[in-house]
């Protein structure tokens, strides 16, 4: 394992880079078609869950992150299978 790879989970970086990727990459899918769809709610839980884990990883711990992650994660996450059940008919 790299030197470098303990430090970006221990002072908690890990997770803005994993937005980062992750808001890069759906804003490519969204350039790629028209139908945005569930795409956005789908990757709005993928970026709370990351938001949930950075306040978990840094030090003092951060749990009003932790819990604000959680819950708009769980509310993005029940907007995207609603989204894909109303869409199969």
């Amino acid at each position: 394992m790299p030197g470098w790879l303990p430090g970006l989970f221990e002072s908690g970086a890990v997770a803005p880079v994993a937005m980062a990727v992750l808001l890069v990459e759906t804003l490519i899918l969204l350039w790629m078609r028209r139908d945005a769809g569930a795409l956005v709610f789908n990757a709005l839980s993928g970026i709370a869950l990351l938001l949930a884990l950075g306040g978990a990883l840094i030090e003092p711990r951060r749990y009003d992150l932790v819990t604000a992650g959680l819950l708009i994660g769980l509310v993005a996450h029940l907007a995207d299978v609603w989204m894909r059940l109303r869409r199969r008919g």
